[in-house]
């Protein structure tokens, strides 16, 4: 192999390893995503997740949809006088190289009133809007450990019976 063809295919491999991360990093990673089993009748569950923005720009999820559920809406608690006040978010923004943790006290999701029951191993579809028009969709496993949700009271009432996940 001639030296100008060599060096033409070194040139070419190393522009192929610097876009593929840069294309690839345009999107949102998800992991530790749980949404907890909620008690027969509930109207809402939750969703909890790390979100890990890997890209070299900052990423704001827009909406979040699903089919299973008739809305999702992005909140974040705020614990006032030990009551957690949930505060509906019109976006959740992930910046450059950091990660946006969704857990119970802090940012979650709330999935309201599901078209059907959800048990322990059923999988939720998670779709994601994002600014950078691109979207994702994440399917998540429905579990039986409550644990983490457990406690957390609603201070305006409207997650059933007063409490937020737990029963």
């Amino acid at each position: 192999m001639s030296r100008p063809v060599k060096n033409l295919l070194i040139a070419c491999y190393l522009n192929l390893l610097m876009l593929s991360p840069a294309m690839a990093a345009d999107t949102l990673s998800f992991s530790q995503t749980m949404v907890p089993q909620a008690p027969p009748g509930a109207q809402v569950m939750a969703g909890f997740m790390q979100i890990a923005n890997n890209s070299a720009q900052d990423i704001d999820i827009i909406s979040v949809s699903s089919p299973q559920f008739e809305s999702v809406e992005m909140h974040l608690s705020k614990d006032v006088d030990g009551v957690a006040r949930m505060l509906p978010q019109q976006k959740l923004s992930i910046k450059a190289g950091q990660q946006l943790i969704l857990k119970p006290g802090s940012y979650h999701l709330m999935l309201i009133k599901p078209l059907k029951a959800l048990s322990d191993g059923d999988t939720v579809e998670l779709n994601f809007s994002l600014s950078n028009e691109q979207s994702q969709t994440l399917q998540v496993s429905v579990s039986k450990n409550r644990g983490a949700s457990r406690g957390m009271r609603c201070g305006a009432g409207k997650c059933g019976g007063g409490k937020c996940g737990s029963n």
